[in-house]
């Protein structure tokens, strides 16, 4: 067949209209939802660190721990959460996803302590149990909340047009929840509740979001919103199951426990611990100011070596033992810093702590302390006393270096008297920490002495205890009183009188380096 071809005359250009380009609106229950998932991610995290504190402390470990093996369920919960919406981009399985990270939060507030109390006994070093304890109770959540960042871009982007304003968007959207959950958590919510009682309001919150992505599950959601709430204010009230004993005290910067115990002579003494492998501070019950833990009688030692002492500073409050224990013998004034407001009210509570006008408690970072009264020109202090810890028998590492030891001997008078509480061995693996302060304070200290706290003598040179370092700014040691007394007398005869010699291995801490957790790992867990 043949065809015939003309051509197409136009007398005018034919313009042919561009489709229509409709501006893309992202759902705002998705934007809400990436922003409060962000936000719950952050709670978590911070109240985690307060749900392991009381069985393995808050040592730079655990915190290592934590982030890492969380940051490692949240990648995994990326990569998951990508594959299953390009395969399913449905707003049930978003919905799904949420209400089931709601309920495993909300059985971690419940099962947490029974699973900590089960790893905290077990014969592992700090490292691995750290690990353990993030991997059981923080996985399984982590990686369902990770899911959800990815699923929601995927169900909002409509078009490769617009992918990177909407990826943008709830980026931003994710990080900012994490940054008002970071604050809300921290400045707000653990200085307000108990540990488990945030993770249930999060369940609760996390619940209330599979509802809002998919309301086709608002039977399920508020459900289970009603009994996670009901739990939490349960949990408030009564407590959690498998809480560990004694009365639990949540603090801006610690998990305090107060507990009671008889000691072998039959007297009871009331226990405060920051740490769960350690006691901070002891009191008799029937005697407030008696002195209980052995190392603290090692105080008085300053009104030997100075026997005119009337200011003192003291670096750690713990239960103020030591402060009421001299106030109520001696007409001096103590300057006391404490980092945790939470402490000294703890104190004042359960410790017989009472307000003086010879006590004057400052709260803040010791070093920051140090750093601010040289600048302002506190002291002369006649004497300066140390005993502040962290986990697992460390010293936080800038109180330990020798721009601290400066610090100290400038605010100190020309014949003033510093004693500081170690706990390590003189020799041996688990004397690290020792050396490495005793280097670092010997120098800025002409004058250096160690006193065995528990047991003297070179036999116990191999073994943990409370070692006291009394280090003098003068060149010579004062003259010893004819009669130091018998209290005096026991106390002296603690003193190391072989010579010591620092390990060469060891480097002096100094602010740069000052490996005081490696070390203190050495200790037995």
């Amino acid at each position: 067949m043949d065809f015939e071809t003309q051509p197409l005359e136009l007398k005018e250009p034919v313009e042919i209209p561009a489709p229509e380009k409709k501006p893309h609106r992202v759902s705002l229950r998705l934007q809400i939802t990436a922003f409060f998932a962000g936000a719950a991610v952050m709670v978590m995290e911070l109240t985690g660190s307060r749900l392991v504190a009381p069985f393995f402390g808050t040592s730079l470990i655990v915190w290592t721990a934590l982030i890492g093996v969380m940051m490692t369920s949240l990648c995994l919960g990326n990569w998951l959460g990508g594959n299953m919406a390009d395969r399913r981009p449905d707003g049930r399985i978003l919905g799904r996803i949420l209400i089931l990270a709601a309920l495993i939060t909300g059985l971690t507030a419940f099962g947490g302590n029974a699973i900590l109390t089960m790893l905290s006994d077990l014969p592992l070093n700090l490292y691995v149990t750290s690990v353990l304890a993030a991997l059981i109770i923080f996985t399984p959540a982590s990686v369902l909340l990770g899911m959800v960042s990815p699923f929601i871009v995927r169900l909002a982007l409509k078009d490769v047009g617009s992918s990177g304003v909407t990826v943008g968007r709830f980026t931003a959207l994710g990080s900012a929840g994490s940054i008002l959950g970071t604050f809300l958590g921290g400045f707000v919510l653990i200085s307000l509740f108990p540990s488990g009682v945030i993770l249930m309001m999060v369940a609760g919150v996390l619940a209330l979001l599979s509802f809002l992505v998919y309301t086709a599950t608002w039977r399920g959601s508020l459900m289970a919103a009603v009994c996670l709430g009901w739990a939490a204010w349960t949990a408030w009230s009564c407590g959690l199951p498998m809480a560990p004993v004694g009365e639990q005290i949540d603090t801006a910067y610690n998990h305090i426990s107060i507990v009671e115990s008889n000691m072998e002579d039959g007297r009871r003494v009331r226990i405060m611990m920051t740490d769960p492998r350690g006691a901070q501070s002891l009191m008799y019950t029937d005697n407030p100011t008696e002195l209980v833990s052995d190392y603290t009688k090692f105080y008085d030692l300053a009104f030997h070596y100075r026997p005119g002492a009337k200011k003192i500073l003291m670096l750690g409050g713990g239960g103020y033992c030591v402060p009421r224990h001299i106030l109520s013998e001696r007409d001096v004034s103590f300057d006391v810093v404490e980092l945790d407001p939470g402490v000294t009210e703890a104190a004042r509570r359960y410790f017989n702590l009472k307000d003086s006008p010879n006590l004057r408690v400052f709260h803040e970072d010791a070093r920051t302390f140090l750093n601010r009264a040289a600048r302002d020109g506190f002291g002369p202090y006649d004497a300066v006393f140390m005993d502040v810890f962290g986990s697992w028998y460390s010293i936080p590492f800038h109180l330990t270096t020798v721009e601290t030891a400066r610090r100290l001997r400038g605010l100190m008078s020309p014949d003033g008297v510093l004693i500081s509480n170690v706990i390590a061995s003189l020799y041996g693996p688990r004397s690290g920490v020792f050396h490495g302060i005793y280097s670092a304070f010997s120098n800025v200290f002409p004058q250096m002495m160690i006193f065995s706290a528990s047991a003297p003598g070179a036999r116990y040179a191999y073994a943990l205890q409370n070692l006291m370092l009394v280090a003098l700014p003068s060149e010579k040691l004062p003259p010893a009183p004819a009669d130091p007394g018998p209290d005096v007398a026991r106390l002296l005869a603690h003193q190391w009188l072989e010579p010591f010699t620092p390990n060469p291995v060891i480097p002096a801490f100094t602010d740069d380096f000052a490996p005081v957790e490696r070390y203190a790992l050495m200790l037995p867990q």
